[in-house]
């Protein structure tokens, strides 16, 4: 992570607070989210009048991919929910489908090796989350948040 990129993250976060977003995934998103829908929309002006069997392509049918254009953006643009926001109380991690919080009491750990694609909570039951917004991709980012978010767990466990 560069010096202003540093400042940057301490500018706008208070001490003893982590709020990460990932940066790749979220452009992959809009991108995704953009060729969905061009592409179902440009489909559905190219499919012509008629079909090989000698059916008819109706506006409905028009409407119809364009419909699926726009469902498939809106699936692509979930992958914008990912964060994860932690302060001195606890860790909140939002995924595509959940969002949930968890006291430091019961986090053990916050998992992130290099064979992992994303990082993981672990906790005192032994269950384990995975935190989909720390993702390798991000590389010296995604470890500058688990740094942070393994310091708030350290300092959580002394005071």
């Amino acid at each position: 992570m560069s010096a202003a990129q540093e400042q940057t993250m301490t500018e706008t976060e208070p001490a003893g607070h982590v709020e990460y977003k990932p940066r790749k995934s979220r452009i992959g998103a809009w991108i995704g989210a953009a060729v969905a829908l061009v592409g179902f929309s440009a489909l559905s002006f190219t499919l012509g009048s008629e079909t090989a069997g000698g059916g008819a392509v109706t506006v409905a049918d028009q409407a119809g991919m364009i419909g699926l254009g726009v469902i498939g953006a809106g699936i692509a643009l979930s992958f914008l929910r990912l964060k994860v926001r932690a302060d001195d109380k606890g860790i909140e991690v939002t995924n595509v489908t959940s969002k949930r919080y968890f006291p430091w009491g019961v986090v053990t750990a916050i998992n992130f090796t290099d064979k992992m694609t994303w990082a993981t909570v672990e906790l005192a039951d032994d269950d384990e989350m995975s935190i989909m917004a720390i993702q390798v991709s991000d590389k010296e980012r995604a470890l500058a948040a688990v740094k942070g978010l393994r310091a708030l767990l350290e300092q959580s466990r002394t005071s």
